[in-house]
């Protein structure tokens, strides 16, 4: 009686000991860095108001292909921007907005645009930050961009996410 209440108790803490272990292989980077670019192409008529949109998902990080389902968190590096290219002297886009689709009080609102130019600032990072927070919790993220042209745009106008991330695993 007393051998099997021994391997019992023994066969118990096995049990209790193996489902309180992590399923994290020991060889489990602390972080990585990985990352992803997406672009919105933008052509139209004087006076139009557009949106589009733009989905960043888990499998657009290269990087993280073996360690998806270990990601904890991530945090975006100062070398992510967004950046506007194809701005030609008549060209102005204004009332520019990016917002994340689940939740659209999380935006920015870009200065009236007329020229090329790269923001990579606080709050375009901070910005660039909630999308690497839906990406990390939800694995993906879909963000919304709102234009009104103020003249016809026949050459393509982009404007392009760049994500750069060390993602927490």
């Amino acid at each position: 009686m007393k051998k099997i209440f021994i391997l019992s108790s023994v066969l118990l803490l096995s049990l209790i000991s193996y489902s309180c272990s992590s399923d994290k292989p020991d060889d489990l980077p602390v972080s990585i860095n990985a990352t992803a670019e997406k672009s919105f192409t933008i052509i139209a008529a004087a006076g139009s108001e557009t949106s589009q949109i733009v989905t960043f998902t888990i499998d657009d990080f290269a990087a993280l292909k073996d360690y998806k389902k270990y990601i904890e968190s991530g945090l975006i590096q100062t070398s992510s921007f967004i950046e506007v290219k194809g701005i030609t002297e008549d060209v102005e886009l204004t009332n520019v907005k990016l917002s994340m689709n689940r939740d659209s009080k999380k935006n920015i609102t870009l200065q009236d645009i007329n020229m090329n130019k790269k923001y990579q600032e606080l709050p375009q990072l901070s910005f660039l930050q909630f999308i690497i927070d839906e990406i990390a919790t939800r694995d993906s993220s879909t963000i919304k961009l709102e234009y009104k042209a103020n003249s016809n745009i026949t050459s393509p106008v982009t404007i392009t996410i760049y994500l750069n991330s060390r993602f927490n695993l």
